[in-house]
C-alpha cells in the first residue's frame, strides 16, 4: 500500500489529490465514506475533464478505490484503506502534502473522538488479538468462514505429525463420552489409545462375521468384552463403518475421515436454544414485529434439530438403551399474556417429539429481596438490565428439565447471545453463537454518536454484549461470507467490530479475529413441510389455500398496509401452518 500512496505524491497526481482533499473539504464534511469520496472523485474528474481511465486505473483512481473512510483535520487528512477483505490500513498526510505516515489504530480513535469533541487523554482500551495467540488461524480471507474444515485439514495434519500423541488425544475425547452417568463408545476396560486402536482391529473383525442388518444388542455383550460401549452404530454393518472410518483415520488421517467419524460421535443429547424477548408462542402469537422473525426461525431450529438428533441418536443405536435427545427454546414467561400461551412456564413444541418451549419469568432488577416478576412485553432495546437475573433463574430450571446440564446452547442475537454466554460459562458446555444481525452496522455512526441515542437504544450494553459472546462462543454461525467481512466494497458486520470507538466510554482496538476458525457459514435452509414449487399444487388441500388467499387479498387489519396489484401472478406457498400464527 505503501507503494500506491508514494507514486500518487511523486506523479503529477498529487495535484489531482490535493485538488479532491480541498472540494472535500470546502463541502463543510469532516468525515466521509466509501460512497460519498466515489462520488466526490467522479465529480471532480468530470469538471477535470480527465480521461475515463483517470478514475477507475490511475494511481490516484485506485487509493480512492481502497479508500472507505476520509476524515479531514486543519492539520492533515486521515485515510482509512481497505487494500483487501478483512484487512484495514490508517494512514495520515499532512498539510504539506509531503509522505503518507502509517498510523496505528489507536490514532484513528482518538481522531474519531475528537470529530466529534468527546475526546479524552486516559480511555479504557479493548485489545482482544493476545486472547487468540497460539489457537490456528485461517491465512487466506477466501477461506474465512469454513472453520470446521480448516480444523479438519488443521488436525489432520497433527495426527500425521505426531500421531502417539493424537491418538492419545483421540482416546481421551471418546472415554470422556457418556450420557447421565452411563459412557459410551469405549469402557474403562481399554487403557490407551494403543490398547484402543488393537481393539479396533478385533471389533472389526467380530462384526464383519455379522450380518449386515443384525441389531447392536445382539451382540452388545460381545463388543462390551472388547471395551466396547453403545454409539458405534444400531447394526452390524453401521459399527463396522464407524470402526472402519476410526482405524483409517489413525492409518491414514485425511480431512474427509475426520469429518465422517466425528460426524458419527453422540456427543450432544441436550440442546437449548435461547431467545430471550418472549411472545414465543404457537398460536395466536409469534413474537413482535420486531421479534417476529427471529421467534419463527426458532421454533424451525428446534423442530429441525430435535428431529435431527433423533436420528443420530437411532443410527448410533442409542435408542435402544433408553437414550432420547430434548431440545428446549428458552425464552421470557410474560404473565400479562393477551390470551396467548406465553405466561405458560412449559409448552411442547407442535410438530416434534421432545422439543419444548420453557418460560423463565424477568426478574424486576435490582429487587433481590422480594423478587418480583415483570408482567409486560418489553422491548429488545430495554431488557439489558434484567438478562443476568435471568440466566440464574433459567440455569435452574434447565438443570430441572435437563436432569442435568446440557450439551450445548445456542444463543440468537445480542441479548440471547448474552445470557448463552453467562449459562455456558456456569455450566461450563459449548456456546454457539448465531448473531442473525448485528445492530451497530444497522446503525450509521452509532457507536460514534452512542450518548445521543443511549436513553432510547443504549447501544453501550448491545455492542459491549456483542464483543463478550462473540469472542467468547466455541463458534459462531453465519448465513454468508459477506456477514463476516462482506466484500471489496463494503464492510461485513462482524468485520464492524474489528476496530470501533464509543468515546468517553472505551476503544476497541481489536475485537474480533475474523481468520479464526470458529467462524461457520450456513445458509439457510427451507422447511419442506412448509415449502414447496408453485407446480405441486396436490400438496396444498384446498382449504389452506382459502385461508392463504383471505390472508394475501381480503383480510383486514391495522398492520395490513395496501394490497397486491395483480392476484394471478402470486404463487401459493405452503404457509397454513402460519395462517393460525396470524402473520
Amino acid at each position: 500500500m505503501q507503494e500506491l500512496l508514494q507514486t500518487v505524491l511523486n506523479s503529477d497526481e498529487k495535484n489531482a489529490l490535493r485538488q479532491l482533499i480541498s472540494s472535500l473539504g470546502a463541502s463543510g464534511k469532516q468525515y466521509l465514506l466509501r460512497n460519498e469520496i466515489l462520488q466526490a472523485f467522479a465529480d471532480y474528474c468530470q469538471k477535470s475533464h480527465k480521461p475515463a481511465y483517470f478514475f477507475h486505473s490511475s494511481a490516484l483512481g485506485n487509493l480512492i478505490n481502497f479508500t472507505h473512510e476520509i476524515i479531514i483535520e486543519e492539520e492533515s487528512t486521515w485515510f482509512l484503506l481497505r487494500p483487501w477483505i478483512a484487512s484495514q490500513e490508517v494512514w495520515r498526510l499532512g498539510a504539506d502534502m509531503i509522505h503518507f505516515e502509517k498510523m496505528t489504530p489507536q490514532a484513528l480513535l482518538d481522531v474519531r473522538d475528537r470529530l466529534v469533541n468527546r475526546s479524552q487523554p486516559q480511555i479504557l482500551e479493548i485489545d482482544l488479538k493476545p486472547f487468540y495467540q497460539g489457537s490456528p488461524d485461517i491465512d487466506d480471507p477466501r477461506n474465512i468462514g469454513q472453520g470446521l474444515a480448516f480444523l479438519n485439514r488443521y488436525l489432520c495434519n497433527q495426527l500425521e505429525y505426531d500421531p502417539a500423541h493424537w491418538l492419545e488425544e483421540l482416546f481421551k475425547v471418546l472415554h470422556r463420552l457418556q450420557y447421565s452417568g452411563v459412557p459410551l463408545m469405549i469402557s474403562d476396560r481399554l487403557k490407551s489409545g494403543v490398547e484402543l486402536a488393537s481393539s479396533v482391529h478385533q471389533a472389526i473383525h467380530l462384526v464383519s462375521e455379522r450380518p449386515a442388518a443384525e441389531p447392536f444388542e445382539k451382540f452388545r455383550f460381545e463388543l462390551q468384552a472388547l471395551g466396547f460401549e453403545p454409539g458405534w452404530g444400531n447394526t452390524a454393518e453401521r459399527v463396522r463403518e464407524t470402526l472402519e472410518l476410526f482405524d483409517r483415520l489413525i492409518d491414514n488421517p485425511e480431512p474427509a475421515v475426520l469429518e465422517a467419524f466425528v460426524s458419527r460421535v453422540p456427543a450432544i443429547f441436550r440442546v437449548v436454544l435461547i431467545s430471550v424477548h418472549g411472545w414465543v408462542g404457537q398460536e395466536g402469537v409469534l413474537g413482535r414485529p420486531e421479534t417476529a422473525g427471529q421467534v419463527m426461525y426458532v421454533l424451525e431450529q428446534a423442530r429441525s434439530l430435535e428431529s435431527k438428533l433423533r436420528e443420530e441418536v437411532k443410527l448410533a443405536g442409542l435408542d435402544s438403551i433408553g437414550i432420547h435427545p430434548k431440545v428446549i427454546i428458552l425464552t421470557r414467561l410474560i404473565p400479562n399474556c393477551e390470551g396467548t400461551a406465553c405466561n405458560l412456564r412449559l409448552e411442547k413444541l407442535q410438530g416434534s417429539e421432545n422439543a419444548w418451549i420453557l418460560r423463565v419469568p424477568f426478574p424486576e432488577p435490582n429487587n433481590q429481596v422480594n423478587l418480583q416478576v415483570t408482567q409486560n412485553w418489553i422491548s429488545k432495546f430495554e431488557i439489558w438490565p434484567y438478562l443476568e437475573s435471568f440466566a440464574l433463574e433459567a440455569e435452574r430450571e434447565l438443570i430441572a428439565e435437563f436432569r442435568g446440564s446440557p450439551n450445548l446452547i445456542i444463543g440468537n442475537y445480542s441479548d440471547g447471545n448474552l445470557v448463552a454466554f453467562l449459562l455456558a460459562r456456569r455450566l461450563k458446555v459449548t456456546h454457539c453463537n448465531i448473531a442473525h444481525s448485528l445492530e451497530k452496522p444497522k446503525y450509521l455512526f452509532s457507536n460514534l454518536y452512542w450518548q445521543d441515542l443511549e436513553d432510547k437504544y443504549h447501544f453501550s450494553a448491545q455492542f459491549t454484549a456483542d464483543l463478550i459472546s462473540m469472542n467468547a462462543a466455541d463458534f459462531i454461525i453465519s448465513s454468508s461470507y459477506q456477514e463476516i467481512v462482506g466484500t471489496p466494497d463494503s464492510i461485513g458486520q462482524y468485520e464492524s467490530y474489528k476496530c470501533f470507538t464509543m468515546p468517553q466510554l472505551y476503544h476497541v482496538v481489536d475485537g474480533i479475529d475474523l481468520f479464526n476458525p470458529k467462524f461457520n457459514m450456513v445458509p439457510p435452509g427451507v422447511n419442506e413441510n412448509l415449502f414447496f414449487p408453485y407446480n405441486q399444487t396436490e400438496d396444498c388441500d384446498r382449504e389452506a389455500r382459502a385461508k392463504i388467499h383471505e390472508l394475501l387479498f381480503t383480510q383486514a387489519d391495522s398492520q395490513i398496509v395496501g394490497n397486491l396489484a395483480d392476484p394471478k401472478n402470486v404463487r401459493f406457498l405452503r404457509l397454513h401452518q402460519l395462517i393460525s400464527s396470524k402473520i
